[in-house]
Parts: structure tokens; sequence; C-alpha cells
């Protein structure tokens, strides 16, 4: 996994130390390598960061459904299926080389506007 000269990893979570707000470091990345669980997406998309997708192993394979769905619907990410044990630099360049600011259309960054609206009772999109 290491073998990417250039490049710096930092690992949260098992093998290394577990980091309980890794937001800052999914924004500060080049590249985020995660799983494929909507959760972890969710992140990476509201961080505009290209992907790395490696789908875990789930009873109902919806990590594997959701990774070919995000891998074929235009977003900056690249799936792969398990995780490789070689070829890394030329992965993160091609990563790397993603436009995260394609992530727009699955988190535009309004959606915290749009609660507030319908708490304030001014729902957006509400027929009138």
């Amino acid at each position: 996994m290491r073998s990417a000269p250039g490049w710096e990893w930092q690992v949260c979570g098992p093998p290394g130390p577990w980091v309980a707000d890794p937001h800052a470091l999914v924004c500060d990345a080049d590249v985020v390598i995660t799983h494929a669980g909507q959760n972890a997406v969710a992140e990476v998309a509201a961080a505009r960061r290209p992907a790395v997708l490696v789908p875990q192993d789930r009873p109902h394979e919806e990590q594997r459904v959701s990774a070919a769905a995000i891998g074929a619907g235009g977003w900056p990410v690249l799936v792969e299926e398990t995780f490789p044990s070689d070829g890394w630099a030329a992965r993160l360049e091609r990563a790397a080389a993603l436009d995260g600011r394609r992530w727009a259309s699955w988190c535009d960054g309004a959606a915290a506007q749009r609660f507030a609206a319908v708490l304030a009772g001014d729902p957006v999109g509400a027929p009138a």
C-alpha cells in the first residue's frame, strides 16, 4: 500500500490510530481512500475530494452495489473491488486528476439551509 513515492498516507482507524472526527483530514486530503458506506461517501462528497472506493463485504452486498452505481454516476471516484496490494502511485495520480467539484450533484452543500427553512415553517419548494 505504501509503494507510492511522493505520497503521504494518513490512516484513520485500524490498523492505524482511531480518529473520532476525520472531517479535517478528509478536507485536507488530495485523495481519500475509503469503503463505500453511505456515510463515508457522503463525507467525501461534502468535502469535495476525489476518492478511491474499496467496498467492504456486507451481508446484502450494499457497498458493492453502491460503489458500482457511484463509479458509473460520473462522480470523482475510482472503484476497486478489493484492496489492491500494488500500483498505488498510478492509482493515486489518476484519482487526484479527478475534479472533486463534481460531487456537487451528490451533495450541493445547502442541506442545512433547507432544513433550517423547514424548521422555520418555510419549507423550500413546498406548494403554496
